[in-house]
């Protein structure tokens, strides 16, 4: 997910140099981003955040129960949707405000396939990775 992270926000900051505006302008969207990069490390990559999911169980009935770094644990309902592709599975929850972004280094290869398929099977998601609704 690091990486992930990192690439994204490097690429935005060649485009940010770029741009044409004066320099204290771009020099603050530059710390913007820098700002982002270290956010969403925060909230979204860094198992030490509080509300940083460590472990999810998927029931039969739809619910998951969501297991957080603060050892607190949740029940959401899996939402009707989910974006789903080789490289990255996005799943979104009812009546919870987040969405849980997994990718394949995250789990084990055959666990992270098995997903992809509970998820297009159970959801009737057509296999090109588009978001369901």
């Amino acid at each position: 997910m690091l990486a992930w992270l990192l690439l994204l926000h490097a690429a935005v900051l060649p485009v940010v140099a770029l741009l044409p505006l004066p320099r204290p302008a771009r020099l603050a969207l530059a710390v913007a981003v820098l700002f982002s990069l270290a956010w969403s490390w925060r909230t979204r990559a860094s198992l030490h955040y509080p509300h940083a999911v460590r472990t999810l169980r998927w029931e039969a009935g739809g619910d998951c129960i969501l297991w957080l770094a603060s050892g607190e644990q949740l029940t959401a309902r899996l939402a009707g949707r989910a974006f789903v592709m080789p490289w990255l599975v996005i799943l979104y929850f009812d009546g919870w405000p987040r969405h849980l972004v997994l990718l394949p280094d995250m789990l084990a290869a055959q666990a992270f396939r098995q997903l992809r398929v509970r998820l297009r099977m159970e959801l009737q998601q057509p296999a090109t990775g588009k978001t369901s609704r």
